[in-house]
């Protein structure tokens, strides 16, 4: 079957950015966002939205350092422990330029794994056996270094399943 999959997490209607071409940036308040920014996600979550897809986008007031995709604060604070969303998070294509020029794939990869990501959207001229193998090693490394734990791994894996 086919699901349908709500996005872009946690907004993205507030910029004029592109996040293919350079990192778009919201600048409003936490009121702001509960009063504007979350309700159509809201009320996908209490429709039952299956999947949800994370913006590439800059929201200071939640977490200045790191986009959405990989904000701890945005997908494991913010979209499941606040809103109480139990199902798939998605990334954006992670080649888009807010992602791929800023930490590369490899690291915005892991990154958004180690978030609260389960699964990770690769596209366009990426989508090969190369760029696999590259992710793959990527987490790998993650891995035994500590900075992705297997049972975030296992958690994402249990999701998009």
């Amino acid at each position: 079957g086919v699901a349908a999959c709500t996005k872009h997490f946690p907004g993205h209607g507030d910029t004029a950015v592109d996040s293919h071409l350079a990192m778009p940036r919201i600048d409003v308040d936490l009121d702001t966002l509960h009063a504007r920014e979350l309700v159509p996600f809201r009320a996908a979550i209490a429709a039952g939205s299956k999947s949800v897809m994370s913006a590439h986008i800059l929201l200071p007031a939640l977490d200045p350092d790191r986009p959405a995709t990989l904000s701890p604060q945005i997908l494991t604070g913010l979209l499941r422990q606040e809103l109480g969303y139990d199902g798939l998070i998605v990334t954006d294509a992670v080649e888009m330029d807010a992602i791929a020029g800023a930490y590369g794939i490899e690291r915005g990869s892991v990154l958004a794994l180690a978030a609260g990501a389960d699964a990770i959207c690769v596209g366009g001229g990426l989508a090969d056996e190369e760029t696999v193998l590259r992710l793959r090693d990527a987490l790998v490394a993650a891995v035994r270094s500590g900075e992705l734990t297997e049972e975030r791994l296992a958690d994402a894996a249990a999701r998009v399943r």
